[in-house]
């Protein structure tokens, strides 16, 4: 057997070039990483568990009322999620084409009737750091509603479906649910504590009676900005402004370019062609 030497400028080539393999590799494998893509939390509002597929797969079975799955991270498109429970079961499609949608399934202003899908889209824009972002939706089984903070109407008239937003000081509120018009609470007073610099998401659920009314609240940390927001900014689906979403990133991030590529295949050719000429060689003299 021939004993192969190999010279030392020879290993450092092959060092060089696989090292630099190497790192392309993982800049790429982190610049994917490190993509940002739209974020989709599937929400149970209904007092029943569920089994929920997405795209004719199942994403869970047995899910708990009051669940939010997520966030999961789907290409923007369409996409079908389908929630079934033991006497009833329900299927929509949806689009992704925002940063951060929520899909509820909840029960419809009519008690007789089976649950259904809402969807909303989550204003996740920077914050100033001492505001909050409060969302209410309205997936409830009452009337079109008031909801009043610290017995002032903050959002007035929002039907079964629909959701608003305000920009508030983070602090703690006493908030209830009236039908509109209406003094009598069906749901509430609770204290309420809004983070700051973060959605605060608030999905009423159920139905006032025998006590079925409930809230789910969920938080996402938003970015924060030194700019002061106004106090109070109204958005939502109840013929306002739509929340304004930061826009979809268009282009892929720049990786090293096909000439480093390139030049280090040649360099790792090289290299291997230097070895396999040296071991010829030796082989040749003995």
């Amino acid at each position: 057997m021939v004993a192969t030497r190999i010279h030392r400028p020879v290993l450092l080539l092959l060092a060089l070039c696989l090292s630099g393999i190497t790192w392309y590799a993982a800049a790429d494998a982190s610049a994917v990483l490190a993509k940002p893509g739209p974020k989709v939390y599937v929400v149970v509002g209904v007092l029943d568990p569920v089994d929920v597929t997405l795209d004719g797969e199942t994403l869970e079975n047995g899910v708990a009322p009051r669940t939010v799955l997520g966030p999961l991270s789907l290409a923007p498109g369409d996409h079908t999620v389908a929630f079934t429970a033991e006497s009833w079961s329900t299927e929509s499609t949806f689009g992704v084409d925002a940063p951060s949608t929520d899909v509820v399934v909840h029960r419809p202003a009519d008690a007789a009737a089976d649950p259904t899908v809402s969807v909303f889209t989550n204003d996740v824009s920077a914050i100033a750091p001492d505001k909050a972002r409060l969302t209410v939706a309205h997936t409830a089984v009452v009337p079109p509603a008031d909801v009043r903070v610290s017995g002032e109407v903050l959002f007035a008239n929002i039907a079964n479906g629909e959701f608003v937003t305000a920009e508030v000081p983070a602090q703690t509120y006493s908030v209830d649910i009236v039908a509109t018009g209406e003094d009598t609470p069906v749901f509430g007073p609770i204290d309420l504590a809004v983070e700051a610099g973060a959605l605060n998401r608030v999905f009423a659920i159920g139905q006032p009676e025998g006590g079925g009314m409930d809230a789910i609240v969920q938080v996402i940390p938003l970015q924060t900005s030194g700019g002061e927001p106004p106090e109070s900014v109204d958005a939502g689906s109840v013929g306002l402004v739509d929340p304004a979403l930061a826009p979809e990133r268009a282009a892929d991030d720049a990786g090293p370019s096909g000439v480093l590529i390139l030049l280090l295949g040649i360099g790792a050719g090289l290299a291997v062609g230097a070895v396999v000429m040296r071991t010829r060689r030796n082989h040749a003299l003995r």
